[in-house]
């Protein structure tokens, strides 16, 4: 049976209501009901960095009680922006008002859809209540899991766990049509201490389809899943994200402050995008400047030290299909011996490519991505022996699906190993070479997973995995432990429940 989006019909109209948006008498609506299981695999030609603009506006909907309704009518696969692709539908007239006392449902009929910013635009866009059109969403993300491994690795532990995954609050406001604001922010368990995180706060000035500009906190624009998922854990096929692209503890920049700016244009019926932006990638160390902090860039200003580009084609050949290439470079600031013992007081330049593929259609989805991550010392460095030193990563994985009905299984594979052309490991992602602990990324894997999603309902899905990891190498580097305890194979075994609203 359909179900019901009661709790963010909710939401939307008490925050309409207080916003006087519409009267106070249409505060109170009979839920409706999707006819669509939704897909977060399914395509979007949007230009990459670029979220959709809105989808066409719904036709009038009984909302399956025989009176006028309102309808999210999401379009088919390859049509979700109309900034993608020339000679996209056309938004129809709203629904009329209802007449004086009948009840007003909020009904979704949606179609499986690719990624976080599609999804929430959706909900910005598509809700009509009354003749009224609400100017913000506020949509939810949110997972658990149960999991168990042969040895401790990283947040595989030996013995049975449960864990409350990341609790996801993705804002979108329109201000003034062509004038979008965004902010996501998270909340994570920690059983000393919650944590809170801001993950996106920015705001995109679009005056026409195939131009915008942004400035603030966003996630880089480099490869596909990246920007497609991020947080959003219910809308990507696996359980986690690859390790490469972890949020916390991979190999790449994931958050970008600064300005950006995106332009397309068709090609025959496919469309060629270029994004660029500007700003900060790699912030200072904890306590190597105030109001600094890693991974995060909290309210300090933080200096102009790299720059981005992606070129990607959407649309070749099929309309589900993007192929792209991607890089950044960033100048790392030296640190103090006591935060960097590897490289005391020494800057580093990092040099990122990528190319990707990616297929996220139904019922064959498929996503590759491959990196190449290189950090190098100046020649003329003063440094204790490491001028002219470099090291290089290398990373790619693949992701595969096909649906059945509800259920879908896929596989996973990931590569990582890396090369330097001096001893010591490298100092960026090992900055205290002498302490026996685990390094925060992982610097050689081979990794492989089978699983399988279930849909559940419309809005939350189960996930069964099984991951086996081989090679983590890096270990002997630092530590020089006994080498078996250097390349153990860990099997971990894992469920997950996962929802989006």
């Amino acid at each position: 049976m359909p179900q019901t989006r009661s709790l963010f019909s909710s939401l939307v109209m008490a925050g309409l209501v207080s916003l006087g948006a519409v009267p106070a008498a249409f505060a109170q609506t009979t839920p409706g009901s999707p006819t669509n299981q939704p897909n977060p695999q399914s395509p979007s030609t949007n230009p990459p960095g670029d979220h959709p603009t809105p989808l066409p506006a719904p036709a009038p909907s009984n909302g399956g009680n025989g009176k006028a309704g309102t309808s999210l009518e999401a379009p088919i696969s390859g049509e979700a922006s109309t900034s993608a692709r020339p000679g996209a539908p056309t938004p129809v007239n709203p629904p009329p008002a209802a007449d004086e006392g009948d009840d007003l449902s909020m009904t979704f009929h949606s179609s499986r859809t690719t990624d976080m910013q599609q999804f929430a635009e959706g909900s910005m866009n598509e809700i009509h209540i009354g003749t009224a059109k609400p100017r913000f969403a506020l949509n939810l993300f949110g997972d658990v899991s149960f999991g168990i491994a042969n040895r401790d690795e990283g947040n595989a532990k030996s013995e049975p766990a449960f864990a409350a995954g990341v609790f996801d609050l993705l804002f979108n406001g329109d201000l003034d049509g062509k004038i979008l604001a965004t902010s996501e922010v998270t909340f994570q368990y920690d059983a000393s201490a919650p944590l809170a995180s801001l993950e996106r706060l920015h705001i995109r000035w679009k005056p026409t389809k195939s131009f915008f500009v942004e400035v603030g906190r966003f996630h880089t624009d480099i490869g596909y899943w990246n920007v497609a998922y991020h947080h959003g854990k219910w809308l990507q096929l696996t359980i986690e994200r690859p390790r490469t692209i972890l949020l916390h503890g991979g190999l790449l920049p994931v958050h970008w402050m600064g300005l950006q700016s995106g332009v397309s244009a068709p090609v025959g019926k496919a469309t060629l995008s270029l994004v660029g932006s500007i700003g900060s990638s790699r912030d200072p160390l904890p306590d190597s400047a105030p109001g600094a902090a890693h991974n995060s860039h909290g309210t300090a200003f933080t200096p102009v030290n790299g720059g981005h580009a992606k070129l990607e084609l959407a649309g070749l050949g099929h309309s589900d299909l993007r192929v792209g290439v991607s890089g950044v470079y960033t100048r790392i600031r030296g640190e103090i011996s006591a935060l960097r013992a590897g490289l005391p007081d020494t800057p580093m330049d990092e040099f990122i490519g990528n190319a990707y593929i990616a297929f996220p259609s139904v019922p064959f989805n498929f996503i590759a991505e491959g990196y190449v991550i290189e950090h190098r010392v100046s020649s003329g460095a003063q440094s204790s022996g490491l001028a002219g030193a470099k090291w290089r990563t290398y990373a790619a994985f693949a992701v595969a699906g096909y649906t059945f009905g509800r259920i879908t299984p896929y596989i996973k594979g990931e590569y990582v190993t890396n090369k330097k052309n001096v001893s010591q490991a490298d100092p960026y992602y090992i900055p205290k070479p002498k302490v026996p602990t685990p390094p925060d990324v992982t610097m050689d894997l081979v990794e492989g997973t089978i699983g399988a999603r279930i849909d559940t309902s419309t809005w939350s899905a189960l996930k069964l995995e099984y991951r086996i990891t081989g090679g983590i190498g890096q270990r002997r580097e630092y530590d020089e432990l006994d080498q078996k305890l250097n390349n153990p194979i860990i099997h971990t075994w894992t469920a997950n429940w996962s929802f989006g609203i």
